[in-house]
């Protein structure tokens, strides 16, 4: 059998390709800045008819009703997009050019059509507007919820050409946090937030649509799909983390804090559950449409229902309206604590290897996940109290739900996020270990890589205790899916019922520092097998035991990989067996430029949406009329 009958690029996409690309983004900015041009010049257009015709039925703003069901249209379409593309790269390994690929149709023009949205809102904007705008032109303002959206949008859409660039500089990173896969995830998990904040200005003018208990639902609903953010757990939920288990922890504690106290604030009672209800919604949707595409490895996902419930219980306790912070706090704690503690069982029963993990490595997962939830929670109280101060602005109209607007917690949202992001820094990185532990193969079948050929393994540590405290210890192969001859009949993981990817438990053998397989492991082919050994607290370690040669990767990490029986090896970075095709005649000026480049990118958009939040409420909610006010772009 030949090992390789196709090579797929380590590098860029073919240039034909991104003139294909360039083309189709040209077309649908052209369309769109026509539909603006034609707006603001006094012209009637087919879209501001629709936009107008939507406005009398829903009784919102033209400037927010037709920009909202684009958004949410096209965060479908990216999401399914995105749920269908990582499960590929998993199973497949890299794509021979992102137009081969189908998911990525559906991630870019989601990307384009919530983008738009942004410009959408921003070129039907038409009195009555927000007191607080910005002014684009003489003429010409804009409410703070479309600069979020647009802004979201720009990085996800730059994130494109720029993942081409950085493939054709450092190679290909086939992990969904490579920095430009976060730049075009964290555009699309975050263009939500412009929502709620367009809603609370179109409550603030007065728009009948958001005085009805429809419109009460429907800002809530909004708010609630926050939690989008969740999708960077997805290769957690794959069963193929290349990051430190803290991680997962410090993302669930913040978002789960945030959200559930966030929606429970800003709705009444029943909030934090109605918050889990649009969570689960939206992954059964995730759940039924790539689970109804052939052969695709089906995402699993935490449940976040014993967070919502504490939330809930605190709620009865300490009242949002009146007790705040208590009640934030607290939330955040138990969340951090029992929610977490509740979400580890749940894995136990529904998510993929390597989950759960150790009970031995919970005190601190415990603790990271603690710390980050009191900062969600932080940022939940920040959250709403900026939307009361936008939607409380008009004094002759009823106050929003659940509590009267308020000039406070002006720095809560910064330390929460900042908690957040600290924690990140410490935790995500993953290291490399001191280079002490060995390990000492033993294979029941001698493979040759050649054929067909699958093997139970046997791993031998040494010192003998290197992995008692280990997160985790197991088998992975991956990206399996390659000649046809191995689509025939091809190993398939037990749990995920589908080709391309095994993964399988190390058991301890009873001996001190001896390990096995409870299944063979696939070791010819297209695939990439290994056992993956974490150790707290940023420790991943792999003994690879099989890969192909590749030549389309010019480094020794592309020539083949064999392991043979009675091996003895040193346990080395997973990262340079998991991500082969980085390259490593990178200088190191140019790798340190590129990241804090598109770190300080994105930390400059997360500023942007705080101060869009700040502006929109600032001067308002006061309850005294104030003259309209505009900031200068």
């Amino acid at each position: 059998m030949t090992v390789l009958e196709t090579t797929p690029t380590a590098g860029g996409a073919a240039f034909s390709e991104i003139l294909i690309a360039a083309a189709m983004v040209g077309g649908v900015m052209l369309a769109f800045g026509w539909v603006v041009l034609r707006e603001r010049t006094g012209h009637t257009t087919l879209v501001g008819q629709l936009a107008d015709k939507l406005a009398q039925i829903d009784g919102l703003p033209r400037w927010v009703g037709l920009p909202m069901y684009l958004l949410l249209a096209a965060l479908l379409c990216a999401a399914f997009g995105v749920w269908w593309d990582v499960p590929i790269h998993m199973q497949n390994g890299r794509d021979t050019g992102p137009l081969a690929n189908p998911s990525h149709y559906f991630i870019l023009f989601g990307i384009l059509g919530f983008t738009h949205a942004g410009v959408l809102s921003m070129g039907l904007a038409r009195d009555p507007l927000p007191r607080r705008t910005v002014r684009l032109t003489k003429t010409w303002r804009v409410p703070m919820g479309s600069l979020v959206i647009l802004g979201a949008g720009q990085i996800a859409l730059l994130g494109f050409p720029a993942d081409d660039v950085w493939h054709r500089l450092f190679g290909q990173d086939v992990t969904e946090w490579g920095p430009t896969h976060v730049m075009m995830i964290g555009g699309a998990v975050t263009c939500i937030l412009g929502i709620p904040l367009l809603l609370a200005e179109a409550y603030q003018v007065g728009a009948p649509g958001t005085r009805t208990t429809i419109g009460r639902l429907r800002s809530t609903l909004m708010l609630a799909l926050c939690f989008i953010p969740v999708a960077f757990l997805m290769e957690f939920d794959l069963g193929v983390p290349q990051y430190p288990a803290a991680t997962e922890f410090i993302i669930a504690g913040f978002i789960f804090a945030w959200i559930a106290t966030a929606v429970r604030t800003w709705f009444g009672p029943g909030g934090a559950l109605f918050a889990v209800a649009v969570y689960l919604g939206v992954h059964a949707y995730l759940w039924i449409t790539v689970g109804a595409l052939p052969h695709v490895l089906t995402a699993r996902f935490l449940l976040f229902v014993p967070s919502a419930i504490l939330v809930e219980l605190v709620a009865l306790v300490l009242a949002p309206t009146r007790r705040r912070v208590a009640f934030a706090l607290v939330s955040g704690l138990l969340v951090g604590t029992l929610g977490l503690y509740a979400e580890w069982w749940w894995t136990k029963a529904f998510l993929p290897y390597p989950q759960p993990i150790a009970s031995s490595a919970l005190p601190l997962m415990l603790t990271v996940g603690t710390l980050a939830a009191l900062g969600g929670a932080s940022l939940g109280l920040w959250h709403v109290a900026r939307l009361h101060d936008v939607a409380g602005a008009t004094p002759t109209v009823a106050e929003p739900p659940a509590a009267a607007p308020g000039h406070t917690f002006r720095w809560a949202g910064l330390a929460g996020v900042g908690v957040a992001l600290a924690l990140m820094v410490v935790f995500a990185p993953p290291s490399g270990g001191d280079g002490k532990i060995t390990a000492t193969i033993g294979l029941d079948n001698a493979c040759d890589g050649t054929q067909r050929c699958s093997s139970g393994v046997t791993v031998r540590f040494s010192p003998a205790d290197a992995v008692d405290d280990a997160v985790w210890v197991y088998g992975l192969s991956w990206q399996g899916r390659g000649p046809k001859a191995d689509a025939v009949n091809p190993p398939v993981d037990p749990e995920a019922k589908v080709p391309g990817i095994v993964r399988v438990a190390m058991e301890p053998t009873g001996e001190p520092g001896v390990y096995r397989s409870s299944d063979d492991l696939p070791m010819y082919g297209h695939w990439k097998t290994l056992i993956r050994v974490h150790l707290l607290p940023t420790t991943m370690l792999a003994v690879p035991l099989h890969a192909p040669n590749d030549p389309a990767i010019t480094s020794t990490r592309g020539r083949e990989v064999l392991a043979h029986d009675g091996d003895k090896v040193q346990l080395r970075a997973e990262k340079q067996f998991l991500q082969r095709e980085i390259k490593d005649d990178v200088p190191g000026w140019l790798n340190t430029g590129a990241y804090l480049v598109v770190i300080g990118s994105w930390l400059s958009l997360v500023l942007f949406f705080g101060w869009c939040y700040a502006q929109a409420a600032k001067g308002v909610g006061t309850g005294a009329p104030r003259a309209r006010e505009t900031v200068d772009a």
